[in-house]
């Protein structure tokens, strides 16, 4: 069973989870398992069932809501968080009044929220009232996303859309109360592994526009050529009655003419009709198809458009995906087709499916209908307010233009980058101005600006930094291109992390060794350059892609892979008062594990290697009478996974005797050995193991275990002299235990404490390293 307290003192407000197993002492010393300034003396806290009993200055009772030890208060904190959607709610009550929005029990606090924009401001009218645990000193403060109200034993934490309870609060039945919150880590937080991958592949199939169909013959024989040949057999037949009347036969022949006279005009008059028919049917067909194909071609490029914009989305919906670290984070690896690839802004595209138009060779003549299904086909070979992506995975880049505007557009392709790559696989070292470092200083929170192999902050801006990070990067790239020069076969080596380096003041490196790698291309070493510069003839012959900014709303791709390409797009641009540091706080605590069973941390603490919080919680006297130095000497030096423990065993009979720690600057060498030293302190008692500390770094090392028991001495290389009385008294050591151990009838010194442990021998030997 486990219990939070709120632990009230001085205008701050602490929590403290409180478990049957585990005692709290709270203390300003350094024996505090809780450490809370000022306190004038131990408070011992203890949970037994459900009641919490203290003991302070001799005396002990029972803890109960609202008591206070001095100036310490304590209450107890329910159990668990009620969470209520706030709808569109503009102004939140909170008092004692019935008919507030929270009512509350026993709490004579009264104030009042009014939503601005999509945070809250608060005004508090009575009372006493701590913002995120910290005693509110003025009347009205304008709220955060995620800020926390607490008083007594109620809290509060406001969200824009939502608010979360805890306490003796009556809520009005206007709230509609939820059972998940929009703002809560998942399960595994702060540990993430990727889930499979959604990839949109646009269609590639051939779409032909065919031209209309051939135009019906208009009608060529003329009325009068139909109907002038029985006129003058009509006027024949009357000419010949009125000469010699024959009677029937002459009503017979003008019948015969005059009906062919009708047929002919009735046929003429059909075959003009039926022109006109064929005509509109031959438009209104046509106009079918191509208002059919029209919205064949529009699904074909909305969905093409819908992938290109999940593949490569604005600024606003990265922040969003951040906020629920949803599964695209770190989503892109090194295999993946799109590595490196980055949005610049939205322009114009072709068609990932082939367009066709039938009609492959046009006529000077001009047919309507026909223009018609052209003007569709020239419209639809290209799709707008598409996604224009440049990379950084085949070349240089360079960038040109208003130097504002550049590193505008640079610090949008790091969120998306950071986004997108893991800081396993992608890391970022940037080179500029010291005048220009505040622009860049929200990228200490990205873990891909960390240098995991370096151990340092990939950030570049005067001389020391210079030589800290880029010569660490010169050995790193030297070290690969042997690796590939001596490779056998033809493939290419795919390196990791690959080194995306922004040089945004080239004068800072021109004298440097790391320029015989970025006056070529470094790409095939696992390293990308991007330089800027203010126009074109600044940039150095062996940029690949160059980016112009033109001004604030327009770019142009210009160069590609080496490729005239002048594509122009709409810039990109961050939300007026965008916080930078959103995207790059939200991943800064990821730990990224690269399979589902274990990974290597970034980094961990000595306690948090042996689970304790405190010191008390190693049990040192326990761990020295239960360890036996003759036979193991196994401690804890680090984690190879998560609760993977490394352990190094220097008895002969394990690791061996002797070790040898290697690396370059700033790897760990030093911290590791302390950790070792440390470890072997913990575990062994000053009779088992002693340290003689030979420090070249000026003591600065052996001093941290000046107080150590187990510390023989120390010799520096500020000692001068006595070096040598040092080294000339090791060697009188190792000839007094000699005369030890044949006094004793032993050769070893497992032998000898074994014997010192059974009591056996009276004087203790450690072993001394």
């Amino acid at each position: 069973m486990s219990k939070d307290l709120a632990i009230y003192k001085q205008g701050l407000r602490y929590e403290l989870p409180l478990s049957e197993d585990k005692p709290q002492l709270l203390s300003d010393t350094e024996k505090a398992t809780f450490h809370i300034q000022g306190l004038p003396a131990a408070i011992r806290l203890s949970l037994e069932e459900d009641k919490i009993t203290y003991e302070y200055n001799g005396l002990t009772g029972e803890l109960s809501d609202g008591v206070a030890l001095d100036d310490v208060s304590f209450y107890r904190l329910a159990e668990t968080y009620q969470i209520f959607d706030l709808l569109d709610k503009q102004e939140i009550y909170i008092s004692q009044k019935s008919g507030s929005d929270f009512c509350l029990e026993n709490a004579d606090v009264e104030a009042v929220l009014q939503r601005v924009e999509t945070n809250w401001q608060l005004t508090l009218l009575s009372g006493s009232l701590y913002v995120n645990n910290v005693q509110l000193t003025t009347e009205t403060i304008q709220l955060s996303f995620g800020d926390e109200l607490s008083f007594g034993n109620v809290f509060f934490k406001f969200f824009g859309d939502e608010v979360w309870v805890k306490g003796p609060v009556t809520v009005t039945q206007e709230l509609i109360e939820k059972t998940e919150s929009n703002h809560t880590f998942y399960e595994e937080y702060p540990d993430y592994h990727r889930s499979p991958r959604i990839i949109y592949r646009s269609s590639e199939d051939t779409i032909a526009i065919n031209a209309p169909a051939k135009e019906p013959n208009k009608p060529q024989d003329g009325l009068l050529r139909m109907i002038v040949p029985p006129l003058v057999m009509v006027s024949v037949t009357i000419l010949i009655s009125l000469i010699q009347p024959r009677g029937i036969y002459i009503l017979v022949t003008m019948a015969m003419s005059v009906v062919t006279v009708i047929f002919s005009v009735t046929t003429y008059i059909k075959n003009r009709k039926q022109y006109k028919v064929d005509l509109r049917e031959r438009i209104a067909s046509y106009h079918r198809y191509l208002s059919d194909k029209a919205i064949e071609l529009n699904d074909l490029a909305q969905d093409q458009k819908q992938g290109q914009l999940y593949h490569y989305p604005a600024i606003e919906t990265l922040d969003e995906l951040s906020a629920h670290y949803n599964h695209r984070i770190y989503e892109k690896t090194p295999l993946h087709f799109d590595f490196l690839y980055y949005r610049l802004g939205l322009g114009k595209v072709p068609t990932t499916y082939a367009l066709k138009y039938s009609q492959t060779e046009r006529s000077g003549q001009t047919d309507p209908l026909e223009a018609e299904g052209y003007a569709l086909y020239r419209r639809e070979r290209e799709i707008s307010g598409m996604p224009i992506v440049a990379n950084l995975a085949h070349g240089p880049v360079g960038y040109i233009g208003p130097r504002p505007l550049v590193l505008e557009q640079l610090q949008l392709m790091v969120n998306q980058l950071a986004f997108f790559h893991s800081y396993h696989d992608v890391q970022f070292i940037t080179i500029m101005p010291e005048e220009e470092l505040p622009h860049w200083e929200w990228m200490r929170w990205l873990p891909h600006a960390t240098l995991q192999g370096m151990n340092v902050r990939g950030f570049v801006y005067n001389q020391r930094t210079r030589d800290q990070v880029l010569n660490s990067l010169t050995q790193i790239l030297k070290l690969r291109r042997s690796q590939q020069e001596s490779k056998e076969s033809a493939e290419s080596t795919l390196f990791s992390p690959h080194y995306v380096v922004i040089v945004t003041d080239e004068k800072l490196i021109l004298d440097h060794v790391i320029m015989e790698f970025f006056t070529e291309d470094p790409t095939a070493l696992g390293c990308s350059i991007i330089f800027v510069e203010d126009v074109l003839s600044s940039l150095s012959e062996n940029i690949k892609t160059i980016i112009n900014v033109k001004d604030r709303n327009h770019g142009q791709l210009v160069m590609e892979e080496g490729e005239l390409r002048e594509v122009d797009f709409a810039l990109d641009h961050f939300p007026v008062d965008y916080d930078k540091e959103a995207i790059a706080r939200r991943l800064a605590p990821l730990n990224h594990l690269q399979n589902l069973k274990s990974s290597i941390p970034d980094r961990v603490t000595f306690m948090e290697m042996y689970h304790a919080e405190s010191v008390e919680e190693l049990k040192v006297p326990e761990r020295w009478d239960s360890h036996a130095p003759y036979k193991s000497l196994a401690v804890p030096l680090g984690l190879r996974g998560q609760d993977d423990v490394v352990s190094l065993n220097l008895h002969e009979r394990a690791h061996g005797p002797h070790g040898l720690i290697a690396g370059t600057t700033g790897s760990g060498k030093s911290e590791l050995i302390q950790s070792y030293i440390l470890s072997l302190a913990v575990n062994f008692h000053p009779y088992d193991v002693a340290f003689l500390l030979i420090d070249y770094k000026g003591g600065g090392m052996a001093n941290l275990f000046k107080d150590l028991p187990h510390l023989l001495g120390t010799i520096t290389n500020l000692d001068g002299a006595q070096a040598m009385r040092a080294l000339t008294s090791i060697n009188a050591e190792i000839h007094r235990r000699e005369r030890l151990f044949a006094a004793n009838g032993v050769n070893h010194i497992n032998q000898y404490q074994k014997k010192y442990k059974l009591g056996e021998v009276a004087e203790p030997l450690p072993h001394l390293f």
